[in-house]
């Protein structure tokens, strides 16, 4: 049984005992403040205290998120596919919590079968995609050569029941890759309750790599590889951290880069503006170091299926 984010109990991997560690961690989009709660045996963050319907905090979530890099992190992301799935003829991908689409068109591009998972289809739908709410929809039906998971697992009321869901719709030796946000990482520890990353309470889970290991090996799956970076996600997690602890709007360089901007002062935002892209290039080397000490902003596990259903 799963421990339901905001009802205290046992960390539902290892069962060790979940302790308060961030109070207060405001949500910009809401204005309201949760609190992260963390497991001492696997590290596993909790958001505390979050609504049953999410759905009003995800208002303006949608549409234009990742700006400029969209195409860029599309891309990468296809890089490390081709990397993995070293198979001729036909494949195909699916793509769970796939926001607007722009990495299934671009597996598309490049000859996938593609289909999402989306609790907001309709941008999805509105690019033809084959996209459903809810990853029930391809039981028993069909089966992937590849099952992403891009930041989308930290969003799950149930991380446990959703990789164990994806199991059955591999194929055999098929690979399941997974990116969250590191909460263990030098970028999570040094910018605390004022990491752009934390993201509450759409974030309902904060993964160390014990945890999300743990996650991956409970469920049937053999982890193959870890990589520590998403350039553009740590890059901004620095910068927009710093700026968090030194201007009282929170996150307002993200949302200028996205167009979502709105509401904050004049000055705030021309001060944001201009420090922006300045703390941006230097978190390069930042960025660089956490990436080699496997310390970084990302965690992106690479697993594969490596026995039979039971």
């Amino acid at each position: 049984m799963t421990s339901t984010p905001g009802v205290p109990g046992a960390c539902f991997l290892c069962s060790g005992e979940l302790r308060p560690y961030l109070k207060q961690v405001n949500d910009h989009i809401s204005d309201e403040n949760f609190d992260v709660w963390k497991c001492v045996g696997c590290g596993l963050g909790v958001t505390r205290n979050t609504p049953k319907d999410l759905s009003p905090y995800y208002q303006d979530y949608y549409g234009g998120r990742h700006g400029f890099t969209a195409k860029f992190r599309a891309g990468r992301r296809m890089s490390l596919v081709r990397k993995k799935m070293k198979i001729e003829g036909e494949r195909s991908l699916l793509d769970v919590g796939c926001g607007e689409g722009t990495f299934l068109l671009a597996a598309r591009k490049e000859g996938w079968t593609v289909a999402g998972t989306e609790m907001n289809p309709a941008l999805s739908h509105a690019l033809e995609l084959e996209v459903f709410e809810d990853i029930e929809a391809f039981n028993g039906k069909r089966q992937f050569d590849c099952v992403t998971l891009w930041h989308s697992l930290e969003h799950m009321r149930d991380p446990m029941a959703v990789i164990r869901s994806v199991f059955p719709l591999l194929k055999r030796d098929g690979w399941l890759l997974a990116a969250v946000p590191d909460a263990e990482g030098w970028q999570a520890r040094f910018s605390g309750q004022d990491w752009l990353h934390l993201d509450v309470p759409r974030h309902l889970y904060h993964f160390s790599r014990r945890s999300l290991r743990m996650l991956h090996e409970k469920c049937g799956f053999q982890v193959r590889e870890e990589l520590h970076q998403e350039f553009e996600y740590d890059v901004l997690g620095w910068s927009q951290s710093v700026l968090n602890k030194t201007f009282p709007t929170r996150n307002l360089f993200f949302r200028q880069l996205t167009g979502k901007a709105q509401g904050a002062k004049v000055w705030e935002r021309t001060a944001n503006w201009v420090a922006g892209p300045v703390v941006s290039l230097a978190a390069l080397p930042a960025t660089w170091i956490g990436t080699v000490f496997r310390q970084g902003g990302t965690l992106i596990l690479a697993s594969q299926k490596t026995r039979t259903e039971e």
